[in-house]
């Protein structure tokens, strides 16, 4: 795996507000993420995407997001992805995955509620944004549990080797902005 990031919630009009992201409009926010996914993301980068892509319900519209955005993916199922396919050429449809990078093993599930309450490694998830940031903040070293939502990433893909770095500094983080001013900090 290369990259990690979830819960995009493209089309979603009331994600602006709910998790007060910095987009004055449904158009600005979708075209920015898809415009920071696609800079980052190479075609041939495999990138797990923790669930929820769009908040609308038709097959044609997570089609239409999936040939926009660069990469493999594995797609780990979330509560508003309603739409399932069987098979599509660079997308592997599942409800959990498991991959060890750099020797650090990761589960990766959606809801961090449906995960193993005793995960070898670290446990990743999404589903709960930035909104309850004491409880799920994006790197909490005491539960051995990362929140890749979207707001917690700045809005772009995280790499798992720098996450990998991150979780190597030992503390709780934030976001990702707050892991960055730790590593500069070790570095001096």
């Amino acid at each position: 795996m290369d990259y990690l990031i979830s819960d995009l919630h493209l089309d979603h009009t009331n994600i602006i507000e709910y998790c007060d992201r910095p987009f004055s409009s449904i158009e600005e926010m979708n075209e920015t993420l898809v415009e920071r996914w696609n800079g980052q993301i190479a075609p041939d980068d495999t990138v797990v995407y923790g669930g929820d892509l769009t908040i609308r319900s038709q097959a044609a519209a997570l089609l239409d997001w999936l040939e926009q955005l660069n990469g493999e993916m594995v797609f780990v199922l979330g509560n508003h992805d309603n739409i399932v396919l069987d098979q599509l050429d660079h997308v592997q449809f599942v409800e959990e995955t498991r991959f060890t990078h750099r020797g650090v093993p990761f589960h990766v599930v959606h809801d961090p509620a449906a995960g193993p309450s005793n995960p070898t490694g670290w446990l990743l998830h999404g589903h709960h944004h930035n909104n309850w940031p004491e409880e799920f903040p994006f790197i909490d070293h005491g539960s051995r549990r990362v929140n890749f939502s979207v707001e917690l990433l700045g809005y772009r893909p995280l790499a798992v080797d720098r996450l990998v770095e991150y979780l190597a500094c030992g503390e709780q983080f934030s976001d990702r902005a707050a892991a960055e001013r730790a590593l500069d900090t070790n570095k001096n």
